[in-house]
C-alpha cells in the first residue's frame, strides 16, 4: 500500500475489508501462514491509517 494513494476515509474502508477477510479465514479455518499474512496487511494498514491522521490533525509548527 502506498499511503499516498488512500485518503483517511478509504484507508478505513480498506481495513474494514481486511477485517472481514480476516473474519472469513477464521470461519474456513485458515492455516496459519493466511492468518499472518492477513494479521501483517491489517497492522500495515493500521499504520499507515495513525500516520495519516497525524498529517491530518497535528499542528504544524511555524518554527520548522
Amino acid at each position: 500500500m502506498n499511503i499516498n494513494q488512500y485518503t483517511i476515509e478509504t484507508l478505513t474502508q480498506e481495513i474494514g475489508q481486511i477485517v472481514a477477510e480476516r473474519q472469513e479465514l477464521r470461519a474456513r479455518r485458515a492455516g496459519v501462514e493466511a492468518l499472518e499474512a492477513n494479521r501483517r496487511r491489517l497492522a500495515g494498514a493500521q499504520a499507515q491509517l495513525s500516520q495519516l491522521l497525524i498529517a491530518r490533525f497535528l499542528p504544524h509548527s511555524e518554527a520548522a
